[in-house]
């Protein structure tokens, strides 16, 4: 994302809302990963 906007690739503008879905995105792996690692396995 930063390497996006330092290349021009992306407008300043659009920075904000877009490490917001990021740091959304991020919660709801840990939330899953989370689930995972309680749930047993089964062979």
């Amino acid at each position: 994302m930063l390497l996006a906007r330092d290349l021009d690739l992306i407008e300043k503008s659009e920075l904000g809302p877009l490490k917001k879905d990021i740091a959304e995105i991020e919660r709801m792996l840990k939330a899953l990963i989370k689930s995972l690692e309680k749930k047993p396995l089964d062979p």
